[in-house]
């Protein structure tokens, strides 16, 4: 049998065919934004219902969660699709909101597969600082940028129908706070500045919609129970 040599047309298309392939696979890891991190954060400001949402979650009960919490919780929660149907479980994690365990944050994001912004829909116009602050933390952040980790933005005591605002109001309200941190970011310039390419163009308002990561916002009642929307946020994690 006569022996391929390099110049061959045979063996030179097996190596086009070779360089494409990993060409292609290097490609798709860019675009995907490398390895997904392994747990669901539950942040946002203190008294937003971040703890009863991660009883809730758990134990299908409020259980401590209206005691504001000061340590990190962590457990297994299954996930249930829409005909209440265990389709698997991911790791949750909630973390304190306290002004002063904040700065934990940033470790956790490096890990985070998803993260749930648990505002307080009822206090929120006294809390949008602090609730934008959080927010703009896990937006900037270098590995959610780069994964494109999804967020849900939930809008927490819906049950208080008559002192809730609406879905609507909180997205707005939030956007709104979030567009003035970016300007007061893009005025200081140098590091502080490029950071907020993930936050979209500085000449336009910022929309959530438009933003790197996928942000999705939904009302729901961790007192009451009333958490589908996490857990549909939660299912396209499984």
């Amino acid at each position: 049998m006569a022996e391929l040599s390099l110049n061959s047309p045979e063996v030179q298309i097996a190596l086009l065919v070779v360089v494409a392939t990993l060409l292609l696979i290097a490609v798709l890891t860019l675009f995907s934004g490398g390895k997904r991190g392994s747990a669901v954060l539950l942040v946002g400001p203190c008294n937003g219902g971040k703890t009863t949402l991660f009883y809730r979650l758990k134990e299908g009960s409020a259980g401590l969660g209206t005691v504001a919490s000061m340590q990190e919780n962590e457990g297994m929660v299954q996930v249930r699709n829409d005909k209440d149907r265990v389709v698997g479980s991911v790791r949750v994690m909630d973390l304190p909101g306290h002004p002063r365990l904040r700065s934990k944050l940033e470790q956790y994001l490096k890990d985070a597969s998803a993260v749930v912004l648990v505002i307080d829909s009822v206090e929120l116009t006294p809390n949008k600082t602090e609730a934008a602050e959080d927010l703009f933390e896990v937006l900037t952040h270098p590995t959610v940028a780069r994964r494109r980790t999804p967020v849900l933005l939930a809008c927490n005591k819906a049950d208080l129908e008559t002192q809730a605002h609406s879905v609507d109001f909180c997205r707005r309200t939030i956007e709104k706070q979030l567009d003035t941190m970016r300007k007061t970011r893009l005025a200081l310039g140098g590091e502080a500045g490029r950071a907020l390419s993930a936050l979209g163009k500085g000449d336009k308002p910022l929309q959530l919609a438009a933003l790197r990561s996928p942000i999705s916002v939904g009302e729901i009642s961790a007192e009451k129970g009333e958490v589908a929307e996490v857990m549909r946020f939660l299912a396209k994690m499984v």
